[in-house]
C-alpha cells in the first residue's frame, strides 16, 4: 500500500470517530442559531489571536488574560458552545495522540 493511501485511510478513520461526528454534529446544528455561532467564533478567533501571540514569544498581558478568561466564563455558559469545546478537548486529545505516535516514530530521523 503507498504510504498517502495510508494517510488517507487515517484521515477517513479521523473522520468516521465519534468525537469528530459528534463535533461535526454540533456544529452544523450551531450554525441554525446564527447568535450562538458567532459568539462562539468570535471566542475562538481570539483565542487564537492569544496562541498565536503566545507561539510567537510574545508576552500576553494579564489584562488579555483575564479578557478572556471572562469571555470562556460566558461562552461555557451556554450550553451549545460548552459541547462543542468539550467535544474539541476529546478531538485535541486524539490529535495528541496521533502526534506523540508520529513523534516517537520519527525520533530516530531527529535525534543526530
Amino acid at each position: 500500500m503507498n504510504f498517502y493511501d495510508n494517510i488517507n485511510n487515517l484521515v477517513a478513520a479521523f473522520k468516521n470517530t465519534d468525537e469528530y461526528k459528534e463535533y461535526m454534529r454540533l456544529k452544523n446544528e450551531m450554525k441554525a442559531d446564527e447568535k450562538t455561532y458567532n459568539m462562539l467564533k468570535d471566542f475562538k478567533d481570539k483565542q487564537n489571536e492569544v496562541q498565536i501571540s503566545y507561539l510567537n514569544g510574545e508576552e500576553v498581558s494579564k489584562e488579555k488574560q483575564e479578557e478572556m478568561q471572562n469571555l470562556y466564563s460566558i461562552v461555557a455558559q451556554n450550553d451549545s458552545c460548552r459541547k462543542v469545546l468539550e467535544c474539541e478537548m476529546k478531538i485535541n486529545i486524539i490529535l495528541a495522540d496521533l502526534q506523540k505516535a508520529i513523534g516517537e516514530a520519527v525520533e530516530e530521523l531527529v535525534k543526530f
